[in-house]
């Protein structure tokens, strides 16, 4: 089926349009739309998963450089 048929039952246009989920992000705290599910490394032994926000993600988002 075509990109733009809304009506298909592929599993990639059931993601797209399904709705944006709600949830405390783990930097502020706030009840925002999840962007990403990340992965905070405190220590080797200690570690904190959980749903970020847009906008902490773009904050504390690093783009890597190869050298």
């Amino acid at each position: 089926m075509a990109w733009y048929n809304i009506n298909s039952s592929d599993k990639i246009t059931a993601e797209t349009l399904e709705k944006k989920h709600e949830a405390r992000c783990i930097f502020c705290g706030r009840e925002r739309p999840v962007h990403v599910i990340e992965k905070i490394y405190f220590s080797d032994m200690e570690m904190n998963e959980g749903p970020m926000c847009k906008e902490c993600h773009h904050t504390h988002a690093k783009k890597a450089i190869a050298s």
